[in-house]
């Protein structure tokens, strides 16, 4: 094949990619206006509006023009040889893209689309009058919607392999097992030795300390600037819902959410931290490419995702480091009203308090280190169930309850409190969860090798404030690197030279904690 010919495939190539990725942007500034700043009476209309963008994104993905760019590059012998890595993922992963879109119906897309409006409005009346039956037909409809999508689009494939492969390629439901299999027992063992401990850490009267929440916005901007997120490139806003991470136009356009509670500081500043977290991959990612329609710019899973958000918010934001820095910088400059309390406390107080193991804590996104896992594998656990058939719809409240007592010990008083915390299920993210326990070893991971190459110096840069050298580490092995390597396994190991290590995280884990309340002191 000509070189100019080539090069002219891949021009065009990227120009529809460009445009597939624009509308995606705009999809997801449709829902970031729906959870953010949508009018009470304009959610029907929001529905149609979603529905109608799947439904030309979704023709753009399929057209005839885009699979003939493809056709047209594969008849060069060696590919590789006259493209840069970047442009060689880019048709790699639009191939895998429009192979899997070309065999999804146009019908089943438009549904899904309105599922992902009506499951979300499901799930929030659900939780909001503690009533899981509102839910429950929003389930019924998404696990057999996402039977079909499997069925369609990769038949070769059982289609919980489907779902979990879409959040992490490669994911199979034996890889995951085998991934909980080697951590359960000892972190419920941990967990049983710390809490037989009966040790206390907690600060006397912490829980009734109110934090204005103005002045845990300012803290919480402080900390993300100092993070290096970059505001002008991107928003911080508070509001009631779920904190989450929206990607407009990445680099160049990437929303954050957050939410602060004034009786509990560090729900609302961990989360802004993990939320930045995932904005700095989304900043940190190769502007030229992005700008030119080159796809593999963005990151190859959700696992990787969720290790930067988790590396800031737990490797840095709940180490005894950070807060040598920014108690007396941050919390007790921030808050000068409560002056006569904050300075009576040590950052090794807060450090300790922040660190608390909740025995029979029920909240995902507010327990400690060391529980979070078992949150995440009975959930993983019930998900599983739904797609084998050995559990229904109706059984999972109960299955919940029966699963918390083993592993955390205690049941939710109700479903808002269990199973309709989470928003993912009403959205269709079946799969998703286990990224979360991927993220949480890769972040330890990718911590330890980042002060490798730092000379053993990183948590003293931290102790010193100093974030943004983490940061430009980070964005020159993980960010601008995006899927150059097909799978967040390969370029985890080629960054820390080794697979996932479910050994190192278990370390780390029972470190910390020994540390805390096993140690004498």
């Amino acid at each position: 094949m000509a070189m100019e010919a080539t090069t002219q495939a891949m021009k065009s190539l990227k120009q529809r990619l460009g445009e597939i990725e624009a509308l995606g942007g705009m999809g997801n500034l449709l829902f970031w206006d729906k959870e953010v700043m949508l009018a009470a009476g304009g959610h029907g209309a929001r529905k149609k509006q979603m529905e109608t963008l799947a439904l030309v994104a979704h023709e753009r993905r399929t057209s005839k023009e885009l699979g003939d760019c493809m056709d047209a590059l594969h008849k060069h012998p060696d590919l590789r040889a006259v493209l840069s890595p970047m442009e060689a993922a880019t048709v790699r992963e639009a191939r895998r893209d429009y192979t899997r879109a070309t065999r999804m119906p146009t019908e089943l897309e438009v549904r899904l689309a309105g599922l992902r409006s009506s499951g979300y409005d499901a799930w929030s009346k659900a939780r909001e009058t503690s009533d899981f039956q509102i839910m429950a037909p929003a389930l019924e409809e998404w696990l057999e919607a996402l039977k079909e999508e499997a069925a369609a689009v990769a038949p070769e494939m059982r289609p919980y392999d489907y779902c979990l492969d879409k959040f992490e390629r490669g994911a199979t439901v034996e890889k995951i097992d085998a991934m909980f299999s080697s951590i359960k027992q000892p972190l419920i063992d941990l967990l049983r030795k710390v809490v037989a401990e009966n040790k206390s850490v907690a600060i006397p009267g912490w829980s009734e300390l109110k934090f204005p929440l103005d002045s845990q916005k300012k803290l919480g901007e402080k900390v993300v600037r100092e993070m290096g997120f970059k505001l002008e490139n991107g928003r911080l806003d508070n509001f009631g819902g779920h904190p989450s991470t929206t990607s407009v136009s990445s680099p160049t356009d990437v929303r954050l959410t957050t939410r602060y509670l004034e009786d509990n500081l560090m729900f609302g500043i961990g989360a802004t931290i993990h939320e930045a977290g995932h904005g700095l991959y989304e900043q940190g990612r190769d502007l030229e490419a992005s700008e030119n329609g080159l796809i593999a710019s963005g990151p190859p899973s959700l696992g990787l995702h969720e290790s930067q958000s988790l590396l800031w918010e737990r490797s840095v934001g709940l180490s005894r480091e950070f807060w040598s820095h920014y108690w007396s910088r941050g919390v007790v400059e921030a808050f000068p009203e409560l002056e006569s309390s904050l300075g009576r406390i040590s950052h090794e107080d807060f450090y300790r308090q922040i660190n608390v193991v909740k025995p029979g804590f029920q909240i995902r996104v507010d327990t400690d280190e060391l529980s979070y896992p078992l949150h995440v594998l009975l959930r993983y656990e019930i998900e599983k169930g739904l797609f084998d058939g050995s559990l229904s719809v109706q059984e999972i409240p109960g299955v919940w309850k029966a699963k918390m007592e083993e592993y955390v010990g205690a049941a939710p008083k109700d479903d808002a409190e269990g199973c309709l915390q989470d928003v993912h299920w009403g959205m269709g993210a079946f799969g998703y969860f286990p990224t979360y326990v991927i993220g949480a070893i890769y972040a330890y991971q990718i911590f330890d090798a980042a002060d490798r190459d730092m000379g053993g110096e990183l948590r003293q840069q931290v102790g010193e404030g100093r974030l943004l050298p983490l940061r430009e580490w980070l964005r020159d092995k993980i960010h601008s690197v995006g899927s150059v390597y097909e799978t967040a396994e390969e370029l985890v190991e080629l960054v820390t030279g080794k697979p996932m290590d479910t050994g190192l995280y278990l370390g780390h884990l029972t470190t910390k904690y020994a540390d805390i309340y096993l140690n004498d002191g």
